[in-house]
């Protein structure tokens, strides 16, 4: 802990700009004077020894000296040892809100200045108790747990912004968990009489808006009235609503605009900050530019039975004059030692210069032109490469934003986390064209190089970002830092696109100039991993194909074994057809000579002769028809032969 005894001599600084302003005044008449005596050129000439740089700084130490005399006077002092004691007193805890909206001007100056006031004057009239500040957005933080130093609890408070918590919102149903957390004992058990009677003595101060507060709050109040702890509300701001200011680097001042360009309009939740306080058991009150609501809840607090709270105090502090008062003598006999003349070291180091200054003439000359030229150059190279480096850490920004985004979930992350992906991209594409800007004239440019692969490999251009820092990990006049991050990213573009044998061989380049790169390590490891599993896969799908030739092979062999059968079949129904058509003419000549039988028994003996003569023809028939069932019995022999069948194992 660090102070001042006696602060009010901290006042006697004043001193020092009004005795430069008298030093500038009495310069400016004294050189008025010299002018009336004749030219300054010639009393200059008539007075060589005369400096006046050596009198600004003779005076520059005196006002050094009396500074640190001044520090010296008001003791400063540094805390050496604690003390336990205890006072009376009750617990307070103000959970405030910072949020943006809290920055409109319907109090004035704003909700936020006038809020941070009031506290200081809340401060200034405690007696005993002690008090503790939590200060919530979107997320909330404790920014000074409970203590009894106010004089600390006022600085905190006056260095509250909105800029504290990136993350908007209101979420008070964090502030009421966190703070009640931090205000319950460390050590002891909540069911004894002693520790509840404790409990008794605590109060949270709500300073909000209230708006797009979180419906968990209420719930959380009833929880922290349950372990003894008041909760008490203050509404800040006007219910009728207020745009909310946002000051430009010009000093102009704009008002916060939502996506479409409609101006935002923040109001006071009067509804949520009564739900709060009737859960907490405290009491709500609506602040205003004459009444900010917090001598209100002192009176209530100062009803409340004050118990004894346990503190620690700096009893003893260590004074530290003697710092800035060796400064001052110092600075002092420094002061004495110089002279308001022109020291003689100077001359003899004009002396040296015209001693040498012919022979480096030549040099000199060269060196400028050569400086002239490299400047030109690099002013080029280094607005492009800066343009594309902000470019490059805006698109950071937005992706990293648009991956928490995603983290969180939910339809209306997701849609603003694609959004903020496409101004990332954009931004990539603008780093990229500045990149290549920056080696129009200079391809050999190591940090454009390196930076221009970093940007195609976040717009997913695996292959070029691999060209960018192969050649800038190839090149041996690069330092070696810059080849060694080269080669670990070029591991990196081979592992997207599964070239995992080139990103071992530019993991091991890069430890090579970088052996305790851990990174390098771990991702060495995971690509031979990768590279394992994918000669795995690969024999595992050879020998998968080799399989599904020999079976096509087999199915071949079995179709024409099949095709064989059939032909043998479509043989075996040939021949039965064959016989078939025998059976039938014998059916058909039995009862044809069965039919000629009875007619020739019925025949008269006048036709004996004409049947005599059919006989003989009949006959004639029979020897025809026998010897062409002959002819077909011989082609039924023929057709049945046995056919010879290859096999085909």
């Amino acid at each position: 802990m660090f102070r001042f005894e006696n602060e009010n001599y901290l006042y006697g600084l004043i001193i020092i700009p009004i005795l430069i302003a008298i030093y500038i005044f009495l310069q400016i008449r004294a050189k008025k004077k010299l002018a009336g005596y004749g030219d300054l050129n010639l009393l200059d000439k008539l007075m060589p020894e005369r400096s006046l740089p050596m009198q600004h700084i003779k005076f520059s130490l005196l006002l050094a000296a009396l500074a640190c005399m001044i520090l010296a006077i008001a003791n400063p002092q540094v805390g050496s040892s604690l003390e336990k004691g205890t006072r009376k007193g009750v617990d307070i805890m103000i959970c405030f809100d910072v949020s943006n909206s809290m920055l409109a001007e319907d109090i004035q100056p704003s909700r936020l200045e006038a809020s941070k006031m009031a506290m200081a004057r809340f401060i200034d009239k405690l007696e005993g108790d002690r008090i503790g500040l939590v200060v919530f957005a979107g997320k909330s933080f404790v920014q000074l747990p409970i203590t009894s130093d106010y004089a600390a609890a006022k600085m905190f408070i006056n260095n509250i912004s909105t800029r504290m918590i990136n993350e908007q919102g209101t979420d008070i149903a964090s502030a009421l968990d966190l703070a009640a957390v931090s205000m319950l004992p460390e050590e002891g058990d909540l069911r004894n009489n002693e520790e509840l009677k404790k409990m008794t003595s605590k109060v949270m101060i709500v300073v909000s808006d209230g708006e797009d507060h979180f419906a968990e709050a209420s719930d959380i109040a009833k929880k922290v009235k349950e372990l003894g702890i008041t909760i008490h509300t203050i509404g800040i701001g006007s219910t009728r609503g207020e745009p909310i200011p946002v000051k430009g680097g010009d000093g102009t001042v704009k008002y916060k605009e939502d996506k479409e360009g409609n101006t935002i309009i923040t109001r006071l939740n009067e509804a949520a900050l009564r739900d709060i306080a009737s859960a907490g058991g405290g009491v709500y009150v609506h602040a205003d530019n004459a009444n900010m609501g917090f001598d209100a809840i002192l009176d209530k607090i100062n009803l409340m039975t004050k118990v004894d709270l346990a503190e620690i105090t700096f009893s003893k502090y260590d004074s530290k004059y003697q710092i800035p008062l060796s400064f001052a003598l110092i600075f002092l006999v420094i002061e004495a030692l110089l002279f308001a003349v022109k020291p003689k070291w100077i001359d003899w180091f004009k002396e040296k210069q015209n001693r040498y200054i012919m022979k480096s003439s030549l040099l000199v000359i060269f060196l400028l032109l050569s400086f002239n030229t490299m400047q030109a150059q690099t002013k080029a190279e280094l607005s492009a490469i800066r343009k594309g480096n902000t470019d490059f850490k805006t698109a950071e920004q937005y992706r990293n934003e648009a991956m928490e985004l995603q983290k969180k979930g939910g339809e209306v992350n997701t849609y603003n986390a694609n959004e903020k992906f496409k101004k990332a991209s954009e931004n990539y594409q603008k780093a990229e064209v500045n990149y290549r800007k920056a080696m129009e004239s200079t391809k050999n440019y190591d940090k454009a190089n390196y930076n221009l692969g970093a940007a195609l490999y976040r717009q997913e251009k695996y292959e070029d970002a691999a060209e960018s820092f192969q050649y800038v990990a190839g090149e041996n006049s690069f330092d070696k830092k810059i080849r060694s991050k080269a080669y670990h990213n070029l591991g990196n573009s081979m592992m997207k696109q599964e070239k995992y044998k080139e990103s071992i061989d530019a993991y091991k380049n890069a430890l090579k100039l970088n052996p305790s790169d851990m990174d390098t390590k771990y991702n060495l490891e995971y690509a031979k991993k990768k590279l394992f599993a994918q000669q795995q896969q690969q024999q595992q799908k050879q020998q998968q194909q080799n399989q599904n030739g020999q079976g096509k092979q087999q199915q071949q062999q079995q179709g024409q074994g099949k095709d064989n059968k059939n032909q043998q079949d479509q043989k075996g129904g040939q021949n039965q057809q064959n016989k078939d058509q025998q059976n039938q003419q014998n059916q058909n000549q039995n009862q044809q000579n069965k039919g000629d039988q009875n007619k020739q028994q019925q025949q008269s003996a006048a036709d004996r002769q004409k049947q005599q003569d059919n006989k003989r023809q009949l006959d004639a028939l029979q020897q025809n028809e026998k010897q062409t069932k002959e002819k077909v019995q011989q082609q039924d022999l023929r057709n049945g032969q046995k056919v010879h069948q290859e096999k085909d194992w």
